[in-house]
């Protein structure tokens, strides 16, 4: 024994060098990563603002060394922005007069987003000195620059601009201000921008202009509106943000390390500042977002735990057994076992139900921001031009879901509002409406009807569309798995669909529509719904890709190959003590009891009391599983389930162990008074339980 104990020593030893080993190449990996692509995001963000302050230079130099007429002017901005794919578009403002005596104001935009011109002053006087219009008079009044975020009045949104001045080059007025070049950059485009590089692996990030305020924020209303400081003033910040914030307001560069306890993670925060601009960046990069083998270190826990509990349970035996055993040790034997078996139960069960929801290998990743989604658009773009279609018309989807509860295992009864924005060019084309496929073929009750309807106008770098809303009230059949119950996680997937299968349309989550897209903000559902022995930990919208084995009697089967749909996705875990008080307590009290009863009997020719003492506790244990299969009407094997098939095989040996004690002389059972079987009874039950774990889990 002595020589088995130092094996399982020395393999402990080497499971905790390699553990520790397999941490920090996971560590190092993670920082590697987080590094990288905060130095490619650096990178690209110093590249691109280069560029527009160098072109932005070169065509104020060419408008001062040129007296362009009105058309020329217009030719140029157009040539400028169309050669910058980054950019939203070109503006060439003059002072009053400054292009014609007989024009006053005259300041073009060329928009890409319209392929056309917008005439500034017909909106507004922008040579007036207030905050929405900044981008020109301080660049007027100050020269070269990044103005700070302003509303622009004719665009109706947030825009960023570097400004470049241009100088009469004869007259009376030589080299003074003849009217400025402006490069914009809206912040929707701004921000798609920002997270190109660090989509799938950073959890979000933050842009700030040189004075502070934000240019990218996960809440879009702070956008423009608040500052680090503002930032700085919530008490509710998290200390690694707050540690950045306040090094970026002093021009530093550095990481911060901490534990996010909300979301139970290790999180690196990587901030720093551009030379040149003095824009400020900060990416919060999360553990679980960069390293994928959270299984993978559950499983080395597992190991060193098991062999850890044998090295002890080796220990406890070579401790008692020093010298012959009494009864004390034999029972301070049973003890010590016990605690160590139920442990490692209590740590597999712990590994398991932290383990996070996994989606299908089918399922994209979650789309939180509009680099994502700009992804599987132009994706199925290309997949359209390579089969030669015409390209699908994207339809922004959203949902809010105001009351949610489950009818049964797999019924879901909701409710809450669906809406949806056609571009006006299309609306007589195809069929408004939205289907949801999941809708259960008994809910009779099923409502699903429109509510509002209204066209809402375009503005500058946007099309008109058509906003129509439902309300809804449905039932929907999902296929849910109780394999795991309790430490199962139930994934809601709720499947959008269009009206028609004819319409070439692609239904993408509307992000405009709401304030904050993290996953973990639970965004799209009431913070007022609650589900009774679950939280809700995750809400967020992706595609799954569908292969359907048919053509709908279109005849088109290629159309129906590889069709993207859109889910909504709410991911839960379960309370465990509410499925431990209901369905293990009545296990555990059987168990007791039987215990109690092995004590207490004696040898006697009596034995009809046993079976019937036997036969009540298998009677409560079996309504007690009968009671979990109507909870839970499944066709899987539950895993709870095995502390039933467990606990009757420890009745039907407990039965035969006390028939043989009380009716012939066995050594085994008759050494201490049957003490032999007590002292195995705990640890038997708990050794089973933690092999089908194992078996389960590992």
């Amino acid at each position: 024994m002595t020589v088995v104990a130092l094996g399982l020593l020395a393999l402990l030893a080497a499971q905790c060098v390699e553990f520790f080993s397999f941490r920090s190449a996971q560590k190092a990996e993670v920082q590697t990563q987080a590094t990288q692509t905060a130095q490619a995001f650096k990178t690209e963000m110093e590249t691109l603002l280069s560029r527009v302050e160098a072109e932005g230079v070169k065509l104020g130099e060419e408008f001062a060394q040129n007296d362009y007429n009105d058309a020329q002017v217009r030719e140029r901005i157009k040539d400028v922005s169309l050669s910058f794919a980054e950019i939203q578009g070109v503006t060439a403002c003059y002072e009053p007069f400054g292009l014609s005596p007989d024009m006053r104001l005259y300041c073009p935009y060329y928009s890409k987003a319209t392929g056309d011109y917008f005439n500034v002053e017909t909106s507004y006087d922008y040579t007036e000195r207030r905050p929405g219009t900044l981008w020109y008079g301080g660049v007027i009044d100050n020269g070269a620059g990044w103005a700070e975020p302003y509303f622009g009045d004719g665009a109706q949104d947030w825009f960023v601009d570097f400004g470049v001045p241009f100088n009469y080059r004869s007259g009376e007025k030589a080299g003074t201000p003849q009217g400025i070049i402006d490069f914009s950059l809206q912040v929707g485009d701004f921000q798609s921008i920002v997270h190109k590089l660090i989509v799938g692996k950073a959890s979000y990030s933050f842009i700030t202009s040189p004075k502070g305020m934000f240019l990218s924020h996960p809440v879009d209303d702070f956008v423009g509106t608040k500052t680090l400081q503002d930032a700085l003033e919530d008490e509710t910040l998290s200390p690694g943000l707050r540690e950045a914030f306040t090094a970026l307001q002093n021009a530093e560069s550095g990481v911060v390390s901490y534990t996010d306890d909300t979301l139970r993670d290790q999180a690196l925060v990587h901030y720093d500042t551009l030379d040149d601009s003095g824009f400020g960046m900060v990416t919060v990069f999360f553990e679980k977002n960069l390293s994928d083998s959270q299984k993978a270190k559950h499983r080395r826990y597992i190991q060193i735990a098991l062999t850890l509990s044998l090295v002890l349970i080796i220990g406890s035996i070579r401790y008692f057994a020093r010298d012959e055993l009494d009864r004390g040790e034999i029972e301070g034997l049973s003890v010590a076992t016990t605690l160590i078996l139920l442990a490692n139960v209590l740590l597999i069960g712990g590994l398991q139900h932290s383990l996070d929801a996994q989606t299908f290998p089918t399922d994209s990743p979650a789309i939180v921001d509009t680099s994502a989604l700009g992804g599987i658009i132009s994706a199925e773009n290309a997949r359209a031009e390579t089969l030669k279609l015409d390209e699908p018309t994207v339809i922004p989807t959203g949902l809010y879901i105001e009351r949610l509860e489950f009818a049964d295992s797999y019924n879901v009864n909701m409710g809450g509002v669906i809406w949806q924005k056609y571009p006006s060019r299309v609306v007589d084309d195809i069929d408004i409406g939205i289907r949801l496929p999941q809708m259960s073929p008994f809910a009779e009750a099923a409502f699903l009807e429109e509510s509002y309807r209204r066209t809402v106008e375009g503005k500058e770098g946007e099309a008109s569309y058509l906003l129509v809303g439902y309300d809804f009230r449905v039932t929907l059949r999902l296929n849910l798995s109780y394999r795991d119950y309790p430490f199962d996680k139930r994934h809601l997937d709720i499947r959008l669909a269009p009206a028609s299968r004819t319409d070439n349309v692609l239904l993408v989550p509307d992000l405009a529509g709401y304030s904050d897209t993290n996953p973990t903000s639970l965004s799209g559902i009431d913070p007022d719904v609650k589900l009774p022995g679950n939280r809700i930990v995750e809400t967020y919208f992706n595609f799954s890709f569908e292969e359907f084995e048919t053509d709908f009697g279109y005849g088109a089967s290629g159309s129906y190959s590889h069709m993207p749909l859109l889910h909504f996705n709410i991911h839960q875990k379960r309370y465990l003590l509410n499925a431990f008080v209901t369905y293990l307590i009545p296990v555990f009290v059987t168990l007791s009891l039987i215990y109690i009863l092995i004590f207490a009997c004696e040898k006697t020719e009596a034995r009809q009391g046993i079976i019937e003492s036997m036969a009540a506790f298998f009677f409560v244990l079996i309504f007690s599983h009968i009671d979990l299969r109507k909870d839970i009407v499944t066709a899987d094997l539950i895993f709870m389930e095995y502390f039933y098939f467990i606990t009757y095989l420890m009745i039907i040996l407990s039965t035969f162990n006390l028939i043989t004690y009380t009716k012939s002389r066995v050594n085994i059972f008759d050494h201490n008074e049957n003490q032999i079987y007590r002292a195995v009874y705990f640890p038997l039950f708990l050794s089973l339980i933690l092999i089908v774990m194992f078996n389960r889990f590992y």
